[in-house]
């Protein structure tokens, strides 16, 4: 959480074209300059000089525990096609009743300014004034000290009061500051042309702490190369203002080019953000050559009443459709068909809670072989809560031409989650968690994961998203669905043993048939029938797990399952109760009950 300039959402700039409204009245106001034509893509130029022009890049007025700060940043452009000194003015600023503070241009601020270039001007001053004041005019003013008494002269005055940032002690918001969520957005004063606009906001646990991400998409919509500004977002919840991580430190966008941004903001556990400020840093350096540097709001974007409002869906799902990908997501291959083919959930009496199963078949339509797309998944709750996926632990590394494979995940939730009205989410994931799924797809190279865990914080971009419907549990006990496969139990027979240490063991007997779907493929890391045997107290025996590729696989027709339960009681009835069964990336077991045999 922030802990030195602090800003909340009292004011931001206006845009250009609000700006450019006032430029009558001002033009006709008796003894002041009149401003230079601006355009609507610029903030509006005054005439200082015959060779110097302005423009209001900042203004603050923010309490500290020193008083009040007033700053002003503004850019000086020389319109001459010779050097022009920066005059000696005075400026000061003037608040709405009439007080004038003058403001101290940073150390080492530049003397000259070259033809048809421009410079930045940062001025600053702190003031005693524990009530705070309310700016109207930035002024500049000749003083001629050669004369008696000295002769001040307003050379320009310009009115700041719409273009003012505030501390937080006020919650004044003007409305032209604030945008809508996935309201596209320009920032005209900082003479870019680059358009905003914010596409997503997720969430990540990571112990007690909590990271929203804000993806934002950047649009070029100029003929020419633009770089990113160096723009920042705050987080807002109540009073408690959140800094930001962006994790592209760098970014340069081609003539219509677009791409996303990531912001990682760390809060608490709970904290749910109601707004976010889009800011920048300014920077001045007092008479001691000590560096100041403080923010300044320029949009404030208001988030829908749950975070997870903000998240753009396709629609429902239905299963088996292809998902609708980003187009600027960099990882699943144009020629890879993404789909959901099973989502499951049910209860653990044992441990509390629900457990969700999704399974996603991965389709390669090219010729040659293509890499499974380590993808991260969220399923998000009715009631606004993120609940994130665990993908299982292994993968294969490709997926052959014209074949599928399957790639599971599993999600806990508590136990009153009911299902209804649930979203799916899938991420392209970036830093130590692309790392991770490297390692899970099998990646060996160094240079891959290397490139997977690159510099910055670890944050994740949206593929896509939708409604979905949990699946209902199949009535036949006697065909188990686990995709691609279709399980149909003939018969079966649950019959003890007595052993030669004089102890009771168990053995199951039963007979399959098994069908797999055309062209998808399952290997060693397929999940596995973990059969659960219990006495009659409902005690846990043993269990056994089975798999249906490699050694000691389940196959079609008879099959037996030993359980050493080396007890010298016979117990009956006994139950088993048969689960499909995957090891997640955690190293956790996630299960979903398919049958139970009761004898």
């Amino acid at each position: 959480m922030k802990s030195q300039w602090k800003t909340t959402v009292s004011s931001v700039f206006l845009s250009a074209a609000l700006l450019a409204s006032a430029v009558p009245a001002l033009a006709a106001e008796p003894g002041k300059p009149a401003p230079a034509q601006a355009s609507a893509s610029a903030p509006t130029a005054y005439k200082l000089t015959n060779d110097l022009q302005v423009e209001m890049k900042s203004i603050l007025n923010e309490k500290t525990a020193d008083g009040t700060r007033l700053g002003a940043v503004v850019r000086m452009k020389n319109t001459s096609s010779k050097v022009v000194r920066v005059p000696e003015y005075e400026v000061r600023m003037k608040t709405k009743d009439g007080v004038e503070f003058r403001l101290q241009a940073s150390l080492g601020s530049p003397r000259s300014i070259q033809p048809k270039s421009q410079v930045e001007l940062s001025y600053l001053a702190t003031v005693d004034s524990g009530e705070g004041v309310e700016l109207s005019e930035l002024r500049w003013i000749d003083i001629d000290v050669y004369v008696y008494p000295k002769k001040e002269t307003l050379q320009l005055s310009v009115p700041v009061s719409d273009l003012v940032w505030n501390g937080t002690e006020t919650s004044e918001i003007p409305s032209a500051s604030v945008k809508k969520w996935g309201e596209a957005f320009t920032i005209p004063s900082l003479q870019t042309p680059l358009e905003f606009k914010t596409t997503n906001i997720s969430r990540d646990t990571i112990g007690t702490k909590t990271n929203s991400v804000v993806q934002v998409l950047v649009t070029n919509p100029s003929t020419k190369r633009q770089t990113l500004p160096n723009i920042a977002l705050e987080g807002k919840s109540g009073l408690q203002t959140y800094d930001s991580n962006r994790a592209e430190t760098s970014l340069a966008l081609e003539p219509g080019e677009k791409k996303y941004i990531h912001f990682v903001i760390p809060t608490e556990l709970n904290t749910e953000l109601e707004a976010l400020n889009v800011v920048t840093a300014e920077k001045y350096i007092d008479a001691q050559e000590k560096p100041v540097t403080y923010n300044v709001g320029r949009v404030h974007i208001m988030l829908p009443a749950k975070q997870t409002d903000a998240l753009p869906i396709h629609g429902a799902y239905a299963f088996g459709d292809a998902m609708k990908m980003d187009p600027l997501n960099q990882l699943v291959h144009p020629n890879m068909d993404v789909s959901l083919v099973e989502l499951h959930m049910q209860q653990n009496d044992e441990d509390g809670f629900n457990t969700a199963i999704a399974k996603f078949k991965l389709t390669n339509k090219s010729g040659g072989p293509l890499n499974v797309p380590a993808f991260a998944t969220d399923l998000v709750s009715s009631d606004g809560y993120t609940y994130n996926g665990n993908r299982q632990g292994t993968t294969t590394l490709r997926v052959l031409p014209n074949a599928s494979y399957v790639v599971t995940y599993s999600y806990i939730l508590p136990a009153s989650e009911t299902g209804e009205g649930l979203k799916l989410a899938l991420y392209e994931t970036h830093g130590a968690s692309a790392a991770a799924g490297a390692q899970a797809s099998g990646a060996k190279s160094q240079e891959a994961q290397a490139s997977a865990a690159e510099a910055g914080a670890s944050y994740k971009s949206l593929l896509t998203a939708y409604s979905v419907k949990l699946q209902p549990q199949p009535e036949s006990k006697d065909e188990l669905k686990l995709y691609p496969l279709t399980v149909k139990v003939n018969n079966w027979e649950i019959s003890a043993m007595f052993n030669q240490q004089q102890n009771y063991n168990y053995r199951l007997k039963f007979s399959l048939d098994i069908e797999q779907e055309k062209d998808v493929l399952i290997d060693r890391t397929f999940s596995q029938l973990q059969f659960d045997l219990y006495d009659s107290g409902g005690t846990l025996i043993n269990s056994v797990k089975s798999p249906f590729v490699g050694e000691n696989k389940l196959q079609k027709g008879s099959n037996t399952i030993n359980f050493s339960a080396d007890t010298m009681q016979l117990s009956y009835p006994v139950m088993i109760k048969v689960y499909e069964s995957f090891v997640n990336d955690k190293g956790e077991t996630a299960k979903r009950l398919l049958t139970t045999f009761k004898q």
